[in-house]
C-alpha cells in the first residue's frame, strides 16, 4: 500500500520482551497484554490511516485533548494517588494517553502555522493545570519537555532556551512544595539510602537487581521480581536487567533507538514542515518517556511513576504508542504527495 513497515520488527522486539516477562510473573497480566496488542493493532491501522489524511483544524485537536482530560478530572477513578482513569462500561482506561497524541497534533500545527502564542500557551495552561487538579504530573511533565523541544526545533532562539529552563525550574520548585507525594519521591531519589524501609525501597531494589544481572544476566524466571513494588508496570525494565543482563538491557534501548531513527529517517523527505514537526512531536512523546521511565530507574532523574513504552504492563498506553506508531507512518507516507 505504499506504507513504510520499518517500525514493524522493533516494535515486535519490544512487545515480545514485555509480554514474555509478564507472561514469567503474571500470566493473568500476560493475557491482559494480549488482548492490548490485538487492539493496539487495530490502532494502528487506524493511526496510518489518520495520519495519511490531512490532519487539519487544530482547534477540534486541542479540544480532543482537553475533553478527554477534563472528563477524567471530573468523573474518573484514582488509583497510584492520581485520578487518571475513566471507566465506561466494562472497560477501563487511561485518556491522558490519547489526550498528549492530540495535544501534540495540535502543538505541530500551532507553532508551524503562527497560531496566536496567546492561544497556544492558554491551552497549555488549562492542559497542565487539570493534569495537576488529578495529580498526575508525570504526563504533564512529559507534554511539556515535548512541547519544548517542538519549539526549540522549529525556532531557536536562547531567550525561548532559557525561558524552558526556567520554567522546568518552577515547575519543579512548586510540585515540590505543593504535591507531597513527589516531595516524598524526590527526597528518596536523592537520599535513598536514608529510607531504605520506606520510601527509598523501590528505587533500591531496582537498583539492586540491575547490579544483580552482570553482563548476560540471571536468566528468565531467576530474578526476585517479587521484592520490587509495581514491577509489572514501573519496575519492568529492572527485571529485564536482572534476568537479561546488560547486554538485553542494552539491546532493548537498541530497538528504542532504532524506532527513532526509523521515524527521522522517514520524515525527513516529507515536503510539508507542519506534517515534519507533527512526526517529530509524535517520535518524541514516545523517546522522551523511554528515558524519563529508564532514567528513573538508573536514578539519573527523578523517577516519574510512568510505564516503558510498548513493554510494561498497560492496554491503554499501549493501544496509544501503537497508534502513535501508525500515525507517524501514514505521515511518511506523504513524502511524494505534498
Amino acid at each position: 500500500w505504499g506504507y513504510d513497515p520499518g517500525a514493524m520488527p522493533f516494535t515486535a522486539v519490544l512487545a515480545l520482551t514485555g509480554w514474555a516477562f509478564l507472561t514469567r510473573l503474571n500470566p493473568t497480566w500476560a493475557t491482559a497484554q494480549f488482548w492490548g496488542v490485538l487492539a493496539g493493532s487495530a490502532a494502528y491501522l487506524v493511526g496510518i490511516w489518520v495520519g495519511s489524511r490531512k490532519l487539519s483544524y487544530p482547534l477540534l485537536w486541542a479540544s480532543a485533548a482537553l475533553g478527554l482530560v477534563f472528563v477524567t478530572a471530573l468523573v474518573g477513578e484514582s488509583a497510584g494517588g492520581a485520578r487518571a482513569w475513566l471507566r465506561v462500561g466494562g472497560l477501563r482506561f487511561q485518556p491522558v494517553e490519547l489526550a498528549r497524541i492530540a495535544l501534540v497534533i495540535y502543538l505541530a500545527q500551532a507553532l508551524s502555522q503562527g497560531r496566536s502564542k496567546y492561544e497556544l500557551y492558554a491551552i497549555l495552561t488549562v492542559f497542565f493545570s487539570v493534569l495537576a487538579w488529578q495529580r498526575d504530573l508525570g504526563p504533564a511533565l512529559l507534554v511539556f519537555f515535548v512541547f519544548a523541544w517542538m519549539s526549540l526545533a522549529w525556532k531557536f532562539t536562547w531567550p525561548k532556551f532559557l525561558l524552558y529552563l526556567a520554567a522546568t525550574a518552577g515547575g519543579f520548585a512548586a510540585a515540590f512544595y505543593f504535591f507531597p507525594h513527589l516531595r516524598t519521591r524526590a527526597i528518596a531519589w536523592l537520599r535513598p539510602w536514608d529510607y531504605l524501609d520506606s520510601k527509598g525501597y523501590q528505587i533500591l531494589q531496582g537498583l539492586f537487581a540491575l547490579r544483580s544481572g552482570g553482563l548476560v544476566g540471571q536468566g528468565l524466571g531467576e530474578g526476585m521480581d517479587y521484592v520490587i513494588p509495581q514491577v509489572h508496570t514501573d519496575y519492568l525494565f529492572a527485571v529485564i536487567g536482572e534476568e537479561f543482563g546488560l547486554l538485553g538491557t542494552l539491546a532493548l534501548l537498541v530497538a528504542y533507538l532504532s524506532l527513532a531513527f526509523w521515524a527521522m529517517q522517514l520524515l525527513q523527505d516529507v515536503p510539508d514542515q507542519t506534517l515534519r514537526l507533527t512526526g517529530l512531536g509524535l517520535s518524541l512523546l514516545l523517546h522522551i518517556q523511554v528515558f524519563m521511565v529508564v532514567g528513573g530507574i538508573l536514578r539519573i532523574v527523578p523517577f516519574s511513576g510512568m510505564t516503558l513504552p510498548l513493554v510494561s504492563y498497560g492496554s491503554t498506553s499501549l493501544v496509544a504508542q501503537l497508534a502513535l506508531l501508525g500515525l507517524v507512518t501514514g505521515l511518511g507516507q506523504k513524502r511524494s504527495v505534498e
